[in-house]
């Protein structure tokens, strides 16, 4: 079955592609910095998001491209602050676990 142009235009939309890289970076960007707070490690977490999204040949067919990238962000944000959080607690000599629940010996 062949698609019409319309159809055509939606699937392309739904892509991420490198041209609209330039159009989402700044605001997954912002959304990253908001979260992490540090330029440097925001920066690497932008650069695993557009990776992630381009290796895996994300396309996006409930929501925008935009959208899916910001809540791709939050969730690589949220995971490397919590990874931050146990490297330092590890580095300090204190006690962490990265599981919430309490075991018993």
């Amino acid at each position: 079955m062949k698609l019409d142009n319309n159809q055509e235009k939606i699937q392309n939309s739904r892509k991420l592609t490198p041209e609209l890289y330039d159009v989402y970076a700044p605001p997954v960007y912002g959304k990253i910095l908001s979260i992490v707070q540090q330029d440097p490690i925001a920066g690497k977490v932008l650069e695993k998001v557009f990776l992630s999204a381009y290796t895996n040949n994300e396309t996006f067919p409930l929501r925008s491209p935009l959208m899916s990238l910001i809540d791709i962000a939050k969730e690589k944000s949220s995971k490397t602050i919590k990874a931050l959080a146990i490297f330092r607690e590890c580095c300090s000599g204190a006690s962490i676990s990265s599981t919430d629940e309490k075991t018993t010996p």
